[in-house]
């Protein structure tokens, strides 16, 4: 009598049917992981330009900016960061400011060309958002000091901005704002993140007011 090594067909029916519930229930976990991990890395990228740009001015004694770029290398003027954003210095270290600098925006042409120190490219993330949600900025600048100027569409000037990130999970979860984190640049140029400190399950801006996702 001969035998044939195989699975049958209610074997194999059983294997994946006990396949696609692991699946299943693996999913959300993974997508879960997924999403903060991203929120982490695009949170501490735009900490650690903010970083670069301070001390390249303090270290080079010229203003250095930062914008936000839907091209790596021109700034958008549009509060809206998740297009991606550069960083860049006068190219001539005059240790002054040329005639068409002060207002945060990439100048190009022969005289006043700039210095590119770092571009970074589209976030990724369904639905994302990841805007200044206290003076709109679309660029900051700093100067040789260390110290803020942010700029707003209009060329309104102030000193603080508080960049928020939301994802896709505002449009599902019970708590929309729950996952919502922000990136808070304080007069000084430092930057720090945005904390529950009333401990409601939704953190706050420097005004202490809970973020909230558009």
């Amino acid at each position: 009598m001969k035998y044939s090594d195989g699975f049958t067909l209610i074997e194999l029916m059983v294997t994946l049917a006990v396949f696609g519930i692991v699946t299943a229930l693996a999913f959300p976990g993974f997508k879960l992981y997924q999403q903060n991990s991203n929120r982490v890395t695009q949170i501490n990228d735009l900490v650690a330009t903010f970083n670069l740009a301070r001390s390249e001015a303090v270290k080079r004694n010229l203003p250095v900016s930062v914008c936000a770029s839907t091209d790596q290398a021109t700034c958008s003027n549009v509060n809206n960061w998740t297009t991606g954003w550069i960083v860049f210095v006068d190219d001539n270290q005059n240790g002054v400011t040329d005639a068409t600098d002060g207002n945060g925006v990439f100048d190009t042409g022969a005289a006043n060309e700039k210095t590119l120190l770092q571009a970074h490219g589209r976030l990724s993330g369904a639905n994302l958002v990841y805007t200044d949600i206290a003076n709109g900025a679309v660029a900051v600048m700093f100067n040789g000091r260390g110290m803020p100027t942010v700029f707003n569409a209009a060329a309104a000037k102030a000193n603080n901005a508080t960049f928020m990130r939301c994802d896709d999970r505002r449009k599902t979860d019970a708590n929309p704002d729950a996952n919502a984190r922000a990136v808070i640049l304080t007069a000084s140029g430092r930057t720090r993140l945005s904390r529950d400190s009333d401990k409601n399950g939704v953190q706050e801006d420097a005004t202490n007011t809970n973020l909230k996702c558009p």
